[in-house]
């Protein structure tokens, strides 16, 4: 795009350097045999002189994590694509061509019956005319388990004897059905796929930065935390490759409607790979280890049923790991994914689970902490408590089977069952259990406590609080609660985090600033908790969250809605830091990641069986999806360009504006405290042409573009275009927009890619036939200010940054010269000071000139983001006539919004906090 003329250099702004998480040092080239470089040195932390130098102390060991052959492997894909060299076969053999396996798996994945699959073969159109290799169900099913699959199902089938008789005065027996796979071979396949090569890593490395002379380390993934380095020193050989295992298991109900079917899945991942790859359904990087019987154990009395459900389960986990014991504790030789052969020590590192599976897990009774042994009247307070001693645990429940009654029995909530986990090498149970955000944050802490205590403590209580959630403003990316909280009866993770992105909003103004500094620190805590990177200085700021949660809870106290805060999911929030340092941020061990797995490794599978002997049938429908995707996985590898199902999800969102095109607008980028980099190029969507023709008299009555033609004259000067000419009046028609997207920065504390913004600017639009009237949407969004550095009070990380309204969204006639941005009329709020102390958001209102909304018109490139303002009532209660659509008009002050997005956090909540720590 031609450059446009501007009042002010780029060399007249500063900028705010933030922390950043910047990628590790590269490791130098392999060598000609294709083995890892040894020559790399250990960085040493004297060798940094400047600030923000980035870098990797390396594990001391050169030897971690290499290879033990100088001789590189063949992985499962070239060992595959040789024996189909050495047959004269083409890469997509066993079937015809391309087509005709793209075909096939089209109709696996479909979901579609296998007598629908022969109904199909025999359309006159596809046996004809499509003419594939496979003619019926049976040759099409032959076909598909001739790919080559994941390791092999074994079913083990066994009865549970019960202290209740039958009628024949024997022992009841129940049978049960134990599905599994080798878990050694489930890491050797993820560790040996090419597609995980450029996310897998091998060995440990500490990364640090230096800022303003500190040295500060970053906590990201797995390779990058203490579990890994630590334990090779001090417990794995420190030469060994580690494979950290990572577990995860709940129970799911498979009936829909009626019925009591249930699965009990247990998945496995590898920590070696990335985060973002293991949680992505699509990659199957996590997969499934087995099914654990789902007994009612109605063959035991009641008072046996628990405890023996308990055996059951731990007698199911040690058969289903016992191929880990073996080589946790000698290695074994795998083939990886960059060709190299190690010896492969995998250890159980972490297991993903819900309080109940936590406490079942570890042998703890569900009122305690399974990670420690605080007293169960003291889980409320942030005292310090002495971590679970897997070895003295072991030894404990010993002494209680053999009739000893130990007192460490009883005082640290012990249950009578032998542990899964007592043989496996080098296995600290307690610190494997991982935060869980889901259950513990969203809805445990926040909503099943935190909501209802300051719901309790607020005048009017959940009368008031329906009606400040049915008043909150539209943002695309926040769901309307359009009849309040109270009456939502079914409750996701989905709902949870809606809920808390206007919650400390919603009570601001009208509750005990104790209670409202209270749920800031919950609600800063859990958006803290969701960041994918850590630094000290970002787990420091998490602490300060707890400490100021727990340093003002007592007001629910004073208030009578509570006598304690014995809670073990208020608990729970202790060990979130120290096994962020541990093992990584929460995100890749939150159990949501396990429910969305339930779709595809238990539910779909059982909706394709017949409900009889449903797991024989899962397991098989199962390994028949994966050996497609693996096989297609297979051909993006031996086939290179090809992408596998490139036709399906990925087509464009179409749009009623027509066909969009990529505008990526070269200009200088902002300060890398809000855009996370300073070589990041800002990009936008817009539709290639306006789908609207607005007249000026339009703009200003049905947009609110008050005096759009004043305001744009000024724009046209200030950026020394032609002048508005005498003909131009208000039946002048312009091209206006609907929307646009930006793509916002991505930062590495939230995301690995980037994410798409979108700011509406449309009038209401009134009832037509059966198509029902559209509010009016004009998105409040953060614009980049151009004032001279001279001007800027300061480097805060808001400084530049004010709050306005787009009113329209248009571009300029080409006979206004060669501006070829597209145009945003905005109206201004005043601009952002220092943030209330109590709720922590800065506080805006309209901006005015002469008793007019004071507006500019600017490009669309020089708006950061959109935000959210919720509306700050003068009073303990907000007027009823306030609406969704129209409490932006409406109220005068409003509150900038934080907990929007984990990006807003990131920028108005944790930059702000950082950058008032190191200068003040």
């Amino acid at each position: 795009m031609k450059a446009t003329p501007e009042r002010c250099s780029d060399d007249d702004f500063t900028f705010f350097d933030p922390p950043r998480m910047p990628t590790p040092t590269p490791l130098e080239p392999e060598a000609a045999n294709g083995r890892p470089s040894s020559k790399r040195r250990r960085v040493e932390i004297e060798e940094v002189a400047s600030d923000d130098t980035v870098f990797v102390e390396t594990f001391p060991s050169e030897s971690a994590g290499a290879w033990v052959e100088e001789k590189s492997g063949r992985t499962p894909f070239e060992l595959h694509r040789d024996a189909q060299r050495a047959k004269g076969l083409p890469p997509w053999a066993p079937y015809d061509s391309l087509e005709d396996w793209e075909l096939a798996s089209w109709l696996i994945k479909s979901g579609v019956s296998q007598s629908r699959i022969d109904s199909f073969f025999k359309l006159r159109k596809i046996k004809d005319g499509a003419n594939p290799s496979s003619h019926n169900k049976r040759s099409f099913f032959q076909k598909i388990d001739s790919l080559p699959s994941r390791p092999r199902w074994i079913c083990d089938t066994f009865g549970v004897e019960g202290d209740l008789l039958d009628v024949e005065g024997e022992p009841m027996v129940e049978e049960a059905e134990l599905w599994r796979r080798n878990p050694v071979d489930l890491v050797a396949d993820l560790l040996g796929n090419p597609s995980f090569a450029n996310d897998t890593h091998y060995r440990p490395e500490k990364i640090y930065t230096m800022k303003n002379g500190r040295r500060v380390r970053w906590f990201g993934e797995m390779w990058t935390t203490d579990w890994w380095w630590e334990g090779l020193i001090s417990k794995i050989h420190p030469d060994a490759t580690v494979a950290p295992v990572i577990l995860a298991s709940d129970k799911t109900a498979l009936s829909t409607f009626s019925g009591d079917k249930e699965a009990w899945p247990v998945y496995l991942s590898v920590g070696g790979i990335d985060s973002h790859v293991r949680r992505a359904p699509s990659k199957r990087a996590t997969l499934l280890l087995g099914y654990i019987p789902h007994l009612k154990l109605e063959c035991f009395s009641e008072s046996r049923r628990s405890v023996e459900g308990h055996r059951l389960f731990h007698e199911c986990m040690r058969k289903m790991l016992e191929p880990l014991m073996e080589a946790g504790k000698n290695g074994i030789r795998m083939t990886c994914s960059d060709g190299g052969i190690r010896r492969v020590f995998p250890i159980l590192a972490a297991y993903i689970a819900d309080h109940p599976e936590q406490c079942l897990i570890t042998c703890i009774k569900e009122s305690r902490c399974p990670r420690c042994t605080v007293p169960a009247d003291q889980r409320g307070s942030p005292v310090h408590s002495v971590l679970r001693d897997p070895e003295k645990t072991l030894k404990t429940l010993d002494e209680q089977r053999k009739g000893y009654k130990p007192r460490a029995f009883v005082d640290e909530g012990l249950q009578p069952v032998l542990p899964f986990w007592s043989d496996l090498p080098y296995c600290d149970i307690f610190s494997c259990i991982t935060p869980d955000i889901l259950h513990q944050l969203h809805k445990g802490v926040f909503k099943d406590h935190i909501v209802s205590w300051a719901t309790a403590a607020m005048p009017g209580q959940a009368d008031e609080l329906d009606a400040r959630y049915m008043s909150m403003p539209s943002h695309p990316s926040l769901r309307h609660f359009r009849r309040g909280i109270s009456l939502v009866t079914q409750w996701t993770g989905n709902e949870y985090k809606n809920m808390q992105k206007v919650f400390l909003a919603a009570i601001s103004g009208s509750s005990d600033p104790e209670v409202i500094l209270t749920v800031r620190g919950v609600l800063d805590f859990i958006y803290y908790s969701h960041f994918e990177m850590h630094s000290d200085e970002s787990l420091e700021e998490m602490d300060r969250a707890w400490q100021l949660f727990h340093a003002h809870k007592k007001v629910f106290i004073e208030l009578g809605l509570r006598k304690h805060f014995n809670i073990p999911k208020i608990h729970s929030m202790k060990h979130y830091i120290p096994s962020i340092r541990s093992r990584g941020p929460a995100p890749g061990f939150n159990t949501e990641g396990s429910e969305r797995l339930h779709i595809e490794y238990a539910k779909l599978g059982y909706r394709a069986s017949n409900k009889k002997a449903y797991l024989r049938q899962m397991a098989k429908w199962l390994q028949r999806q994966e050996a497609v995707h693996r096989f297609e996985c297979y051909l993006e590898w031996a086939l290179p360009g090809y992408m596998a199902g490139s036709g399906e999800g990925d087509a464009e969102e179409e749009s009623d504006e027509g066909n969009f095109s990529d505008t990526t607008v070269a200009r200088r980028a902002v300060s890398e405290s809000l855009m996370a980099s300073t070589s990041s190029i800002s990009a936008y969507k817009i539709a290639r042409s306006a789908p609207l023709q607005v007249s000026v008299a339009d703009l200003e009555l049905n947009y609110g573009a008050e005096d759009f033609l004043r305001v744009l004259s000024r724009f046209l000067q200030q950026y020394g275009l032609r002048s508005l000419s005498s003909d131009i009046s208000s039946r002048t028609c312009f091209p206006v927009f609907k929307r646009f997207y930006l793509w916002l920065p991505q930062i590495d504390e939230i995301s690995p890619t980037r994410k798409k913004d979108t700011i509406r600017a449309t009038p209401y639009i009134p009832r037509h036939k059966h198509t029902p009237a559209a509010p009016a949407r004009f998105d409040p969004v953060l614009v980049w200010e151009r004032v001279p550095s001279s001007h800027l009070p300061s480097q805060h990380p808001l400084s530049r940054l004010r709050v306005a309204q787009v009113r329209c969204i248009f571009s300029l006639p080409e006979e206004f010269g060669p501006f070829k941005t597209p145009l945003a009329y905005v109206q201004w709020f005043t601009p952002l000071r220092e943030a209330d102390p109590i709720s922590g958001m800065h506080i805006v209102s309209r901006s005015t000139r002469q008793h007019q909304r004071f507006a500019t018109v600017i490009p669309i490139t020089e708006i950061a983001r959109s935000c959210l303002l919720t509306p700050k009532p003068r009073q303990s209660h907000i007027p009823r006539t306030w609406t969704t659509d129209n409490v932006v008009e409406e109220c005068e002050t409003f509150f900038l919004n934080p907990y929007l997005r984990d990006d807003d956090f990131y920028f108005l909540r944790h930059l702000p906090a950082l950058y008032k720590r190191r200068h003040l």
